[in-house]
């Protein structure tokens, strides 16, 4: 939780009316694309012999096919939908390929937060707000953040991932061509395969290292969505029958062997640390192995999560205070001062003269609150990570991959880069999982259990404890009416700032107060 006596805002929003075997490339249709295509390709460094990787989002070794999902998949369909978008433009068909999460690269960092970012309104294209629209792109290829939120991983990737999908279909046609001295223009695909006029066949996975060996086609264009067989088409989602069977894999399933078990009792008081405990009886209870303190709380080592739910629970805490108030109408008081002109954030749309306006005909004035709200996806937060003299190497299912390694890094004394993180399916975010209180505290225990692999999960006591509730609002209404028709209208909005708080959280502090 932000420290709510520096998180207030107003703004008005309506006034009146080729490596190790293989080789790596890309093209992009647009700025946005050729900006991705600047921060290289983290799968060209993993490839195994005779595979080739197209741009960050295809990879093809003699075995199999992967796709990459650039975004976390936290329910809302990216494990299906980002494959899909590449499988329509190579001709590939359910079932023919493997999906796999992005990890941590500025490769994937994400365009569609260039709209968000600019301060104009979605629907202003003035010369102004494409300018801006520009410069907020060119800073987030700067910072290649990579973040799954905002509804921006289908802005983010509909049209670089088709034209991944692409690249990749022309130069197996390419390669194909050179293999069997066809015309180009002759040979066509097909689920998965290239077609040769004579009928023959020949699957992508036979000519990865032939395509490994030439010039990538990097005019490639998508196809007409006339053409088009499964986007913008019904169809089931990816992983539909896995979930429905029970078969697919979330965060919270990951095992490995020798795994012990966590669970914690974190200060309920965000931000502050342990005071003093007393753990006499849970060192007793069954299944215990560890008692271990952390620097907001405690944690109990066990060999299964039960086992350590209970035995935490069992341990007597002393927490540091917090530094918010403790109770919710001094959070709401705080709100209704930031009506003010220095609070003000932005004025984004304002036509005539408003004030005039409403005092004209009968006035009518509302107020509506919005409070905190807890995020409470079905998958309580989890992680399995092991660490070991080299570094750390983390499971877990997050919206930010490369803040998971830093944030991981920064608590045990690491840099960044010796963190491998593996993102996971995920039951459920609602914004939950682009915090990060899962991440400090397990990276803080695998520490203390160095070459043991721990898995931890929160009981779901301490997840809606530990959770970052959605920000609280108050929105103020003014209008008049005349004669049945609207004269004038005022929409005001006072907030908490949630992506300053965030980017604090991250290490990454906004030097602009009102920003949210």
């Amino acid at each position: 939780m932000e420290d709510i006596k520096n998180i207030s805002r107003r703004a008005f929003v309506f006034g009146s009316a080729a490596i190790a075997g293989g080789i790596a490339f890309g093209s992009y249709g647009d700025a946005a694309m050729a900006a991705t295509a600047t921060n290289g390709n983290p799968l060209a460094a993993g490839l195994g012999p005779n595979s080739v990787t197209f741009n960050p989002w295809v990879e093809i070794s003699p075995d199999k096919i992967t796709l990459i999902a650039q975004h976390a998949d936290i329910g809302q369909g990216v494990g299906s939908a980002q494959p899909i978008l590449i499988a329509e433009e190579m001709d590939l068909d359910p079932g023919q390929f493997e999906v796999r999460f992005a990890g941590p690269s500025p490769a994937y960092f994400n365009t569609g937060f260039a709209n968000e970012n600019a301060p104009f309104l979605s629907a202003d294209h003035s010369p102004a707000a494409e300018a801006a629209r520009a410069d907020a792109l060119e800073a987030l290829r700067r910072s290649g953040l990579q973040m799954t939120g905002g509804s921006s991983s289908i802005p983010d990737t509909y049209e670089k991932l088709r034209i991944a999908g692409a690249v990749a279909r022309e130069t197996l046609k390419a390669a194909a061509a050179k293999r069997s001295g066809v015309a180009l223009a002759d040979i066509s695909t097909q689920s998965g395969h290239v077609v040769l006029p004579n009928g023959t066949k020949i699957p992508y996975v036979e000519l990865a290292a032939e395509a490994a060996r030439i010039a990538p086609v990097l005019d490639a264009k998508p196809r007409d969505p006339s053409k088009w067989r499964m986007v913008g088409k019904p169809m089931m989602r990816l992983d539909v029958r896995s979930k429905v069977m029970g078969e697919l894999k979330f965060g919270i399933d990951k095992k490995m062997a020798g795994m012990m078990y966590a669970a914690v009792k974190l200060n309920p008081n965000k931000g502050q640390p342990l005071k003093s405990y007393e753990a006499g009886k849970a060192q007793s209870m069954p299944g215990v192995k560890k008692i271990l303190k952390l620097k907001n709380g405690v944690a109990v080592i066990a060999t299964n999560s039960w086992y350590a739910m209970k035995a935490v629970d069992a341990i007597q805490c002393v927490w540091a205070p917090s530094t918010y108030p403790a109770e919710q109408a001094r959070h709401w008081k705080v709100l209704e001062g930031s009506f003010k002109p220095q609070f003000l954030g932005k004025e984004w749309r304002k036509v005539g003269d408003v004030e005039a306006g409403l005092k004209q005909g009968t006035l009518v004035k509302a107020e509506y609150r919005a409070p905190y709200v807890g995020h409470q996806p079905l998958e309580p937060l989890n992680g399995l990570a092991i660490v070991s003299d080299s570094g750390m190497e983390i499971w877990v299912g997050h919206q930010s991959p490369q803040a998971v390694q830093s944030i991981a890094a920064a608590a045990i004394g690491l840099k960044p880069e010796q963190v491998t993180f593996h993102n996971q399916w995920t039951g459920g975010s609602f914004g939950h999982r682009l915090e990060f209180e899962n991440i400090r505290v397990l990276a803080e225990i695998a520490n203390q259990m160095r070459g043991t692999p721990v898995k931890l999960v929160f009981s779901r006591e301490q997840d809606f404890l530990q959770d970052i509730p959605r920000q609280i609002a108050i929105a103020r209404h003014r209008g008049s009416v005349d004669k049945g028709k609207i004269v004038a209208a005022d929409l005001q909005l006072a907030s908490t700032a949630p992506l300053k708080g965030l980017l604090e959280r991250m290490g990454a502090p906004s030097k602009d107060p009102t920003r949210s």
